[in-house]
């Protein structure tokens, strides 16, 4: 089976590293799943592409440059694939226009997040409900995100499959039993610094923690700027750590107490995962799929969004009690394990490429949540 990626680009995100994910998995695993990826924009050199799977890229002069489905619409003429799986946009827009050109492959999208800016304007509506028509399965990385887009576009329910994302458990396991907030304690956000990521209200809840605490901001973004004026009003300026873009994350991981994404929505958040199965405890708002995968007190501390108080409260028990602690890490990591590691994730991906295909031996489609 030869598959085609299409995806923005392979620069770090959610998205980009649960595709990167699964290729690597497929690669060492499926030997019969030959696997390409096709990249809207060129790959930038600190980029998740590896060398188990050739990227092709269409070098779009700009984002929403009019050649993109032209340029797709030849790339595949000149290649054959035997199904074409779309992340992000505008990759979904582009494949959707080439779909009516190149009819002999089956389209398939993941739908990453639970809102985007799109969803705004009601007169999309009608659009998306075609863009969104032209793929045979749509994949939702979260039961929350699939009941948000089916309540955006109410028609295309019967295509929807939930398939969670996936990481890798790392071989080993850490036996650390960080201090308690009396002693000095990293806390670390990896995301976006732009708006849905809710980091002015991380910063407001530090204000609220012992001076011994200090904030690391792994990650880039238009509100870089503002957040250190932020800081800076605040006066935690001394306490908080721009790390910019990092590909280091799990090391950072591990040189932290605490993971925290205070987050306004999201879908199913890798970075979450990654730190579950690497044994750092999370703190999270509970929006989108997060309390899929974090029971509150159980497998990590859940948060309502733009709340710095209650925030500042989760964070202060989470680097307290240590016993506790190791409890719920060991709790997260069966969790990711359980259902959310790569192998998972993969072999849903692969039943539901098998059902596109015809080649489910099923007499009916398997429902949204056998998926």
């Amino acid at each position: 089976m030869r598959l085609l990626y299409l995806i923005d680009s392979l620069a770090g995100g959610g998205a980009e590293s649960a595709l990167a994910n699964l290729l690597h998995y497929l690669a060492e695993h499926e030997p019969q799943v030959e696997c390409h990826v096709a990249t809207l924009y060129p790959t930038p050199e600190k980029s998740l592409a590896g060398k188990n799977f050739p990227v092709h890229c269409l070098d779009l002069p700009s984002k929403y440059a009019s050649s993109g489905a032209v340029r797709l619409v030849r790339f595949l003429r000149a290649e054959h694939f035997d199904l074409v799986h779309v992340h992000l946009f505008p990759a979904n827009y582009f494949a959707a226009w080439a779909s009516l050109r190149v009819t002999d492959v089956p389209w398939i999208y993941t739908e990453h997040s639970m809102w985007n800016r799109r969803r705004r304007f009601l007169a999309l509506r009608a659009l998306e409900r075609i863009i969104y028509s032209r793929f045979e399965r749509i994949v939702a990385v979260s039961e929350s995100v699939a009941r948000s887009l089916i309540q955006w576009l109410p028609s295309i329910g019967p295509k929807v499959r939930v398939v969670p994302n996936g990481v890798l458990l790392p071989p080993g396991y850490p036996n650390r039993l960080p201090g308690s907030v009396g002693d000095r304690a990293t806390i670390l956000f990896v995301g976006r610094l732009e708006y849905v990521k809710g980091v002015d209200v991380l910063l407001r809840a530090l204000v609220a923690l012992p001076p011994s605490v200090t904030l690391w901001l792994a990650g880039a973004g238009a509100q870089r700027a503002q957040l250190e004026q932020l800081a800076d009003t605040l006066g935690i300026s001394d306490r908080v750590k721009f790390l910019g873009f990092r590909t280091e994350v799990q090391q950072l991981m591990l040189e932290a107490d605490c993971l925290v994404l205070p987050s306004r929505w999201e879908g199913l958040p890798m970075v979450v995962l990654e730190a579950m199965a690497g044994g750092t405890p999370v703190v999270a708002s509970a929006v989108g799929g997060i309390p899929e995968v974090i029971e509150d007190g159980v497998t990590g501390w859940l948060v309502p969004p733009e709340d710095p108080a209650s925030l500042a409260q989760a964070l202060i028990t989470a680097l307290g009690d240590r016993d506790r602690r190791r409890r719920i890490c060991d709790a997260a990591r069966a969790r990711v394990a359980a259902s959310y590691s790569i192998d998972v994730m993969a072999q849903r991906t692969l039943a539901l490429y098998a059902e596109v295909l015809g080649q489910s031996v099923a007499s009916q489609p398997a429902s949204r949540t056998e998926m």
